[in-house]
């Protein structure tokens, strides 16, 4: 059911807000220090590379502070200079300035928000779907509720996981509790990272700019269709199954029967899903164009923009990502 999609995209949306509010909350009174990565741990829960700064608390000691956020390749090198926010008076409360959180977080949030605008354009208020949707609605809710009543924890058991979710901080005499990565394993990790590089920032730069340039053609051409096109009541025939070409998934298509002038027409729309949007023998709203009425297409009201934005946003993303990515390899190199 459509419903799947504001399910699966609504938690996506919350936990990339999420992240990103934590982190503008983490540097809410605090002053900037500056500090040396002096390192790389392999984290204390998810195993990836962890930076660890060194930098002068607020009382004049040295401390050690371990990113909160992992990745699969060392951010930065040992010897970089880079910015510590320390909270005032506190000084073992401390986060490293970084923007991978920040990708992370938008990038969580964006394809929550792409999965809602899905549900939103495919959803049709049927007695069937309805009725699905509230199926669906009851199941997931009695699982939540289920989850929660068998995994119920205190409040200061919450508090304990929200901390373990913090930055670490370490002093002289703890820092040797830092998990620290074996150097062979750093200089792997970032001699593959640089090979892939060679190939992703080219391949997201390319793909993104041309999925950009493809939205601008399919938003000229669905502004001149929709600028000429008539409307017609038409019929869902029968649905048509579209193979992914990779696995076995699939989507499927409804195939539409329209009439003009007494004569009837069909075509496939463009838009697929699974679970399908429309069952044989619906009655859909037909936009065609007057003057070749072969050239038709699903009325979906506010929606029939929808897939040039979505591939508009979607090349923004990977330029977004390859520049990011590219600022990132002259920012090591320099």
């Amino acid at each position: 059911m459509e419903i799947v999609f504001l399910f699966v995209g609504l938690p996506f949306v919350a936990v990339g807000i999420l992240i990103v509010v934590s982190e503008l909350r983490a540097q809410r009174g605090s002053y900037a220090q500056r500090g040396t990565v002096t390192g790389f741990s392999t984290g204390e829960r998810d195993g990836y590379f962890h930076t660890v700064a060194e930098y002068v608390g607020p009382d004049g000691a040295m401390r050690y502070v371990e990113s909160s956020v992992g990745s699969s390749a060392p951010v930065g090198a040992i010897g970089d200079g880079i910015n510590v926010f320390v909270k005032n008076g506190e000084p073992d409360q401390a986060e490293i300035q970084s923007s991978l959180s920040y990708v992370v977080g938008i990038g969580i949030a964006a394809l929550g928000l792409v999965s809602c605008v899905v549900f939103f354009a495919t959803f049709r208020a049927t007695t069937f779907s309805i009725g699905g949707a509230g199926a669906v609605t009851a199941l997931v809710g009695y699982k939540v509720v289920g989850s929660l009543r068998q995994k119920r924890i205190s409040l200061q058991e919450w508090r304990e996981k929200r901390k373990a979710l913090r930055p670490r901080v370490f002093t002289e005499a703890t820092k040797n509790q830092i998990r620290w990565a074996d150097p062979a394993a750093v200089d792997a990790a970032v001699r593959k990272q640089q090979k892939t590089n060679r190939f992703a920032i080219p391949f997201l730069l390319v793909a993104g700019i041309g999925l950009v340039v493809l939205s601008a053609y399919l938003q000229r051409s669905t502004t001149a269709f929709l600028a000429k096109a008539m409307r017609a009541n038409g019929v869902v025939v029968e649905l048509a199954v579209n193979h992914s070409g990779t696995g076995n998934s699939y989507t499927y298509s409804p195939v539409v029967d329209f009439e003009v002038d007494g004569q009837t027409y069909k075509f496939k729309d463009s838009v697929g899903s699974n679970p399908p949007g429309y069952r044989r023998g619906d009655s859909v709203a037909v936009l065609y164009d007057p003057d070749q009425p072969r050239h038709a297409r699903i009325d979906r009201g506010k929606w029939n923009r929808l897939v040039p934005v979505l591939v508009g946003a979607f090349g923004a993303l990977l330029c977004s990502l390859g520049i990011w990515t590219l600022s990132r390899r002259r920012a090591a190199r320099a």
